[in-house]
């Protein structure tokens, strides 16, 4: 069920919940989260470098530097301009992104599978169509109800803009709590991160920290856009074992994960009609989430009666369609494209999610 970690994780809950909002999440840390999960890795310290988080610091000049810029600048001669020739043309200046997708698909890695050459050119034209929808300070308030029972409760985050190496990326995270009273029948307690490239749009980072009865699972997803790979690491402790696993796999040169998949259907364009084949990577292995848009409706919320997008979809998995059944998915007709309500058959029963609060 790692198809959708929205969908995944939310089957374990059992009981309603009655807890407030702030009480359930008030201990969010993004930052410390991630850079424990990387420290329990030290072992892959040159990898782990180029991933890690680095605070982007914009300096702010004080008066008398200022002062000493104006001095300098006044004692400058003024520079001639340069007449151009006619026969000269100017030269050409392509953006980041379209010189990495040439340099990529003018170099593939050696031995790289030609399905995923195939799934890079197809997922590169849909990411000419995708309108990013990142809104720094958002936060979308979901209950989750299993079989019709409501079950706990869900915060998708939009955090502030930071920096992964030397790339800035845009910040998502979710996290999935049961409440303090039915902790006797099931505890659970997840945080999942995404970190995606301003330039192209795909993930650089992926981190899910379960802490649930029983168990305890750090996994930790690198994917490395100049090699065209992902280098997973994961981690499970339980009461009488711990298990751990590396591997390293290819990718497609666009592609989402668990998370981000959530903000990538929001930017798609939502013409009733259009389909589309969005690439999933989730621990090396590649999923194919095909969607289809419905149309316009209008559903009953709690922030009242809206107007929605409607898109349908399922996923296939190594050629093979996973028996979770039909996904529906409605986000607001505007131009936020909030993520309102989903619905998703599994093998026992469904789950579905509405939205109680937002906060831009």
């Amino acid at each position: 069920m790692n198809y959708l970690l929205i969908t995944s994780l939310i089957i374990f809950l059992s009981s309603c919940s009655s807890q407030s909002w702030s009480e359930l999440f008030n201990d969010d840390s993004p930052e410390q989260r991630n850079k424990e999960l990387m420290e329990s890795f030290g072992t892959e310290e040159e990898v782990l470098e180029k991933f890690a988080e680095t605070e982007k610091v914009e300096q702010k000049p004080t008066e008398s530097t200022s002062k000493q810029v104006e001095k300098k600048v006044v004692k400058k001669r003024p520079v001639k301009k340069q007449v151009q020739s006619k026969r000269q043309k100017p030269k050409k200046v392509e953006s980041p992104k379209k010189t990495i997708d040439k340099k990529v698909a003018a170099t593939w890695p050696k031995d790289y599978p030609q399905e995923l050459k195939e799934i890079s050119k197809n997922s590169q034209k849909l990411w000419k169509s995708y309108t990013p929808k990142f809104f720094a300070g958002e936060k979308i308030f979901m209950d989750i109800n299993y079989m019709g029972i409501s079950t706990g409760k869900i915060v998708l985050t939009t955090e502030q803009e930071t920096v992964i190496g030397e790339r800035p990326v845009y910040h998502v995270n979710a996290r999935v709590k049961t409440a303090d009273y039915y902790r006797y029948l099931y505890e659970l307690d997840d945080n999942i991160d995404s970190y995606i490239l301003k330039d192209i749009y795909s993930p650089v980072k992926f981190s899910l920290i379960q802490r649930e009865s029983g168990q305890d699972v750090d996994d930790l997803q690198l994917f490395d856009i100049e090699k065209l790979k992902t280098y997973s690491f994961y981690k499970r402790v339980t009461e009488d074992r711990t298990k751990k696993k590396k591997s390293e796999e290819f990718i497609p040169n666009r592609f989402t994960d668990p998370l981000h998949v959530i903000w990538f259907l929001r930017g798609l364009p939502m013409e009733s009609g259009l389909s589309f084949e969005v690439p999933i990577i989730n621990r090396g292995k590649i999923i194919i989430l095909k969607t289809k848009n419905k149309g316009l409706e209008t559903i009953e919320t709690d922030l009242g009666e809206m107007k929605a997008y409607k898109m349908s979809a399922t996923t296939s998995y190594t050629g093979e369609t996973l028996k979770s059944g039909e996904m529906t998915f409605w986000f607001s007709a505007d131009e936020r494209r909030t993520f309102l309500q989903f619905k998703a058959k599994i093998k026992i029963g469904s789950i579905s999610g509405e939205i109680k609060k937002y906060k831009k």
